[in-house]
């Protein structure tokens, strides 16, 4: 587990590697949430409390400590992970129930890699269809475009995660502090809001809805995906 100082490169990268994807998925995931549930003033409050206790008690684990404390040679991943455990380990079953969750897990990630641009990517690129002039865009030229932005992508991650981090990390940075504009300026209407900080509005939504609202909270952990 590394001890030493964080220095503020070290904050920058991490912005880029751990805190990157969910500075957008909490943005999709609410559009979604309320596409199938009515915004009402007791759903919203529930939602958003839901939403900030499951990127709390997520991020503060998974990301703060297991993603940022175990790693090797500025690499991470499942497979850094399981390198990390089987030494720990005795037993064969352990070891090969640890290897199962390794195979698991190197899945889930070529899914979430097969989703991705079909829907981040070229979400992002669809905002052009909003640019004056653009419009009229064929829907073939935007699938083009997302597939070789997202070839790009997958090229530059071959260099590792610690460059990757370097170059991302800035561009997380600024698009953070435009999130936390546009934030605080909607916060000035409606500040009522941060009430939804107390986890008393999720539990209640949870017990109040029963069964709608486990389904609705299958939806709300795409906020930390």
């Amino acid at each position: 587990m590394f001890k030493g100082k964080v220095a503020p490169s070290d904050i920058v990268k991490s912005m880029g590697l751990v805190f990157g994807d969910i500075g957008t998925s909490p943005i999709y995931a609410l559009t979604a949430i309320f596409l199938l549930i009515p915004p009402t003033a007791e759903n919203v409050m529930g939602i958003l409390s839901l939403v900030i206790w499951t990127m709390t008690i997520l991020v503060t684990f998974e990301y703060t400590y297991l993603a940022m404390h175990i790693g090797k040679k500025g690499e991470g991943g499942t497979i850094v992970l399981k390198e990390t455990l089987l030494p720990l380990i005795k037993s064969g079953n352990q070891a090969a129930f640890v290897s199962l969750l390794t195979i698991i897990g190197i899945s889930l990630f070529i899914g979430d890699g097969v989703i991705t641009p079909a829907i981040s990517i070229l979400s992002a690129v669809e905002g052009i269809l909003l640019i004056p002039g653009f419009e009229a865009t064929p829907q073939t030229t935007l699938m083009i475009l997302a597939g070789v932005i997202a070839i790009l992508l997958f090229s530059f991650q071959t260099k590792g995660t610690e460059k990757v981090a370097f170059t991302f990390g800035p561009i997380m940075v600024l698009w953070f502090i435009a999130l936390a504009g546009f934030g605080l300026m909607a916060l000035v209407s409606a500040p009522s809001v941060l009430l939804a900080i107390s986890p008393m509005f999720a539990i209640n939504y949870l017990i109040s809805h029963g069964l709608e609202g486990l389904l609705i909270l299958s939806a709300v952990i795409l906020v930390a995906t």
